[in-house]
């Protein structure tokens, strides 16, 4: 697939072939002005991908000579490619948004030119001021070296924000994880998208997402320096970057001595010389060690001195009604790592009163009271062979699809409450949701069968704002991304509980940090709370289709995959 720009810059115009790459995987780095962090991100990688394409976006400062030399003294320097991309490209935010995405000045276009120039089957988009995890080194460069054996998918990874203060010690804050697709097939295929404030690598269809669990790599950020000018405003959409920007200011302004530890753990000034030189080397400051889950490797935890926040939930189903989240919670449930109590307790739209002042004593009495439904709730069910499902249960979730239209107050208080809460969003054709929800809240709740519903109050039902609102993804989503940042969210689809339902539990486990233990074929295929089969009348799609023109092109943009639907 040929790009062009509309400057016609033919030197600038590049291709993103729908295959026949070399074996292996490709990485990107985008760079301009990192002279203080580009050698130790690139020897990091260095011995884990099969070359390193460094794009200079005409940095002022030595980036470029500091890759030249990196690329002559290391031992695999060979495999660093260096590119230039001398034009200016417009910042994140609304520069971005008034950039036409074929402009050279575009980041998109930018973004794809940089794919364009990776050679190889994968291609990772890895930014300058990250640093590979040296603890995480071998399982990663498992996965990188396992890609071409399987059917072909992405991959997201988790990275944790690292503060470097002007005297050479380095903080982390508790909760700034993020994580963001970055491995996927280099071709047209998978490619980067405009989005409003920033560009966005989407997927097509037929590509499973999968999830790489532990914390993989280091985002930098020197508080000595100008971090957030590669934005074009400081009104951040993305709770995230709003996070890591209050964050800098208050260490920026406050120093190291006026932090909180419980929140916020230090480590030694020779924390980025020990990722690159010393593969998984450990110090002792005030962390202990634990096993990731599924790796056999230990992972550094802080140890947090408030049990509130630790014991809050994991994980929470919020979505969507009849899209097949009690087949999720079934699965769930049953897990030896997992406790939940039964599905749908409706806390957060039932049994919470008026949000109270956070820290208040009655904020505190609510938490309490949620924090109850997993003394009791289920340990896990299938026994493991380390000791059956009683020993597990430590992964605290809850799946109440309702959730998913809670108002933007209520929302605030669940990331109060749980701001690293992964959350799992099942979707499903908006129209056949509202049927299927038609088809089982009748019978259930109204007591008579669907047959007998009369059309006035069957279009009333559909017309009705509890109806209306579960289908409306779009609307649903910008509320939860207005308190969690997308990285967040687990995205699946019904379709996939019936076309592929053991590829769909290993993304979600995967997702959830939980080892993979899978239900046999048989179960996974069993319905669970499936309404009765009734067909749809001609009339009723023509009024759904009609008032429920909601936006696929939108909600694909939204969660990043296209949807299996089109309206």
């Amino acid at each position: 697939m040929e790009f062009r720009n509309r400057e016609g810059n033919e030197a600038y115009a590049f291709s993103l072939p729908r295959r026949n790459r070399a074996p292996g995987t490709s990485a990107f780095v985008r760079a301009r002005d990192e002279g203080t962090k580009i050698e130790h991100c690139l020897r990091s990688i260095l011995p884990v991908f099969d070359d390193i394409h460094v794009i200079d976006n005409g940095s002022r400062d030595d980036t470029a000579e500091i890759v030249r030399q990196v690329r002559e003294t290391a031992a695999d320097g060979s495999k660093i490619r260096v590119h230039s991309y001398p034009f200016r490209v417009g910042r994140f935010g609304p520069e971005h948004d008034e950039t036409p995405a074929d402009s050279l000045h575009s980041l998109v276009y930018f973004t794809n030119w940089a794919l364009s120039r990776c050679t190889r089957r994968y291609a990772c988009k890895w930014d300058a001021d990250m640093v590979l995890a040296g603890e995480q080194r071998d399982a990663f460069l498992g996965l990188i070296a396992g890609l071409d054996g399987g059917w072909p998918a992405a991959w997201s990874l988790a990275g944790q924000t690292v503060y470097r203060t002007s005297e050479g010690s380095f903080l982390v804050p508790r909760g700034e994880v993020n994580r963001e697709v970055r491995i996927a097939p280099c071709g047209y295929p998978a490619r980067f998208h405009k989005r409003q404030h920033w560009e966005q690598l989407i997927r097509p269809r037929w590509l499973r997402t999968h999830h790489f669990a532990p914390v993989c790599f280091h985002e930098l950020k020197f508080l000595d320096e100008e971090e957030f000018d590669h934005w074009s405003t400081t009104e951040f959409p993305s709770p995230r970057k709003r996070r890591e920007w209050e964050t800098f200011q208050r260490l920026r302004g406050g120093g190291a001595g006026d932090v909180d530890m419980g929140a916020v753990r230090r480590l030694p000034p020779t924390f980025l010389d020990d990722q690159v030189d010393v593969a998984g080397r450990r110090e002792s400051h005030g962390v202990r060690p634990v096993r990731a889950p599924g790796s056999g490797r230990p992972v550094e935890r802080p140890v947090h001195k408030r049990v509130l926040p630790r014991r809050m939930p994991r994980f929470l189903g919020i979505g969507a009604t009849r899209a097949g989240t009690s087949w999720v919670a079934a699965q769930l449930s049953s897990h030896p790592q997992i406790r939940m109590d039964r599905k749908e307790i409706h806390f957060f739209d039932r049994k919470l009163e008026a949000p109270a002042p956070s820290g208040s004593a009655r904020d505190r009495i609510d938490r309490l009271r949620y924090l109850a439904r997993f003394v009791r709730a289920r340990g896990g069910g299938r026994g493991d062979a380390r000791g059956g499902g009683r020993s597990g249960g430590r992964i605290r979730g809850e799946i109440t699809p309702a959730y998913a239209i809670l108002e933007p107050e209520v929302i605030r208080r669940v990331a109060d409450w749980m701001p690293d809460a992964r959350l799992i969003f099942m979707l499903r054709d908006p129209i056949e949701r509202a049927w299927s929800q038609a088809r089982h809240g009748f019978p259930r709740w109204r007591g008579k069968p669907l047959e007998s519903v009369g059309r006035e109050e069957l279009i009333a039902y559909f017309d009705s704002d509890a109806v209306r609102r579960r289908s409306d993804y779009a609307t649903c989503l910008r509320a939860w991304f207005g308190h969690f940042p997308r990285e967040h969210f687990f995205f699946g689809f019904l379709d996939e509980i019936r076309e592929r339902p053991e590829d769909l539990m290993r993304d979600l486990l995967g997702f959830l940090e939980a080892r993979v233990v899978v239900a046999d074929a048989e179960s996974l295929r069993k319905p669970v709370n499936a309404a009765a089969p009734v067909r749809m009348p001609g009339w009723v799609r023509d009024h759904l289709e009609r008032e429920y023109a909601f936006n696929a092109d939108e909600v694909s943009d939204l969660i990043g995959r296209t949807v299996p639907w089109s309206r």
